[in-house]
């Protein structure tokens, strides 16, 4: 992981960090942030656990890989770990991420509602024509590490593997009745 540390340190190198962790320097450093303090990295043992920032780093690495990249021996050999050790930042950081659930994703208020209206009239120019709704956007393919059992033809990607797309939505919907056209 010392090759992380060291692009995150050069701008010009940061594509290279995003490479390996899947998030900028500025991003892995305010999740960091977020979940320092959560109890899955506090323990009561003589044995400290390793910095929250490793875990971390180890965690998005592995996440960030699939097929034969991905087994738990590659990813231990690659952050110079133990294959439990890699288990446990895994476990630890997605108990860690879940906990910020709510935090993150929630409906949004009547506030937040007004600036993503006025957000999408100032992009698109629909002449207000934005009510209240949903609209979503196409995301990012979470990659599987192999078919699922049930529908797994459902499952299958352009770019031939499987994964799950996430999507994220805003709040609103065209209304045709005012329409001018």
């Amino acid at each position: 992981m010392h090759l992380a540390w060291e692009y995150a340190e050069d701008p010009a190198d940061h594509h290279r960090f995003i490479n390996m962790l899947r998030v900028s320097p500025h991003v892995f450093n305010t999740i960091v942030a977020l979940i320092t303090n959560h109890p899955a990295f506090h323990n009561n043992s003589n044995n400290n656990q390793a910095p929250v920032e490793v875990q971390l780093a180890v965690f998005l690495y592995r996440m960030g890989r699939y097929g034969n990249g991905a087994s738990v021996q590659d990813i231990a050999r690659m952050a110079g770990c133990s294959e439990g050790s890699v288990e446990n930042f895994t476990a630890r950081c997605l108990t860690a991420i879940e906990s910020l659930h709510d935090l993150f994703v929630r409906m949004p208020s009547d506030e937040e509602k007004e600036r993503e209206k006025m957000w999408v009239e100032n992009q698109m120019g629909f002449g207000g024509l934005w009510l209240e709704g949903w609209l979503m956007y196409d995301g990012t393919i979470v990659v599987l590490d192999k078919c699922p059992g049930l529908n797994g033809h459902a499952y299958y990607t352009c770019k031939a593997n499987y994964g799950l797309n996430l999507q994220v939505s805003r709040v609103f919907c065209f209304n045709p009745y005012m329409s001018s056209l």
